[in-house]
């Protein structure tokens, strides 16, 4: 069993607190392993940080996008696999080294990433939420994907390079990872999720951030991908679950709505909530387990909100697919 060696890429642009957070936690990497700081037109000087931990930097004109930035880390790099750690992200220690040995045992796996810790950098209630929901998704779904994530997954080089990389049309934070991972399980290679490779989110997540986040540049874009590669699967975020409580979330809004006309449909809209409760109360139990469960009943008008928007996001990502039939082209191997 021959042991694969690491090129661990971290797409750059600014803020070196949460950079110097991220390598340290990379210098607990097998030996033989290299380190890559994609500098995409960095604002911040990071050549010094990364050299304390034995990183190297490749400049690269931009700002382009962190799947610009990984595509060039990409080329450039001198192993047998690439480990993409976003710079606001801290992997667990021994996690490194479990993909080593993952990749060494399993020969036809081509891709594995993680998922969040449940110990996100920042106490905010918001940026819990939004890193705790991560974390169960990626905890609780089948370990068999047909995606990928670029905050702490793992590819084969060669396999990476023969897909295409990233789409580089991405030009900022998206789903260019979840494309990639399409693409990648419709060419016949096996995808793993392995939810005990966690790593700690450094970001701070306000409400608006997250909601913007959330439709620009996850939902909208991601509904684009379901149409394009006919992905509608029950897994991750797409459980039939989610997708029945989406319409539920707006008859309730209806409800209510009505019941300015007719307080009997007040009586409606409150037994709509009470279902979508009981729909999620494996989601809102994790949160109770974790964080208590004022907390976990905080989580429900902001999941609440999150079925809203995202019949938002798909609504506009269904008519953006339908009128530019650009999307059903993909990036070829370079």
């Amino acid at each position: 069993m021959i042991a694969p060696r690491l090129s661990i890429v971290v797409p750059f642009h600014r803020n070196l607190i949460h950079l110097s957070r991220c390598l340290a936690a990379l210098d607990d990497r097998p030996d033989g392993s290299e380190v890559i700081v994609a500098a995409d037109g960095a604002v911040d000087d990071c050549r010094p940080l990364a050299t304390r931990h034995g990183a190297r930097v490749l400049d690269i004109a931009g700002p382009s996008g962190p799947a610009a930035a990984r595509n060039a880390a990409a080329h450039a790099a001198q192993r047998d696999v690439l480990v993409f750690v976003d710079a606001d992200v801290a992997v667990s220690r021994g996690a490194l080294a479990r993909i080593v040995e993952r990749f060494a045992a399993e020969p036809v796996t081509a891709a594995v990433f993680g998922a969040y810790d449940d110990r996100p950098a920042d106490a905010g209630f918001v940026s819990q939420y939004k890193n705790l929901a991560h974390s169960y998704i990626h905890q609780s779904s089948a370990t068999a994907a047909r995606t990928f994530w670029a905050g702490f997954g793992a590819v084969r080089r060669d396999v990476f390079l023969a897909c295409g990389g990233f789409d580089e049309r991405f030009r900022r934070p998206s789903v260019e990872d979840i494309d990639f991972g399409y693409r990648l399980s419709a060419a016949g290679h096996a995808i793993v999720l392995d939810p005990s490779l966690t790593a700690s989110h450094l970001k701070r997540w306000t409400l608006a951030s997250m909601i913007v986040s959330d439709v620009r540049d996850r939902g909208v874009p991601w509904t684009r991908l379901l149409l394009k590669y006919g992905a509608l699967n029950d897994d991750l975020n797409l459980r039939y679950v989610y997708r029945v409580s989406v319409v539920l979330a707006y008859l309730a809004v209806a409800a209510f709505a009505l019941s300015l006309a007719d307080s009997r449909f007040a009586v409606l809209g409150v037994g709509l909530l009470g279902s979508l409760a009981i729909l999620g109360w494996r989601y809102y139990a994790f949160f109770g387990r974790k964080r208590g469960w004022w907390f976990a009943a905080r989580v429900f008008p902001l999941h609440v909100l999150h079925h809203l928007y995202n019949g938002v996001s798909f609504a506009i990502g269904a008519v953006m697919f339908v009128g530019d039939r650009r999307t059903l082209e993909a990036p070829t191997a370079r």
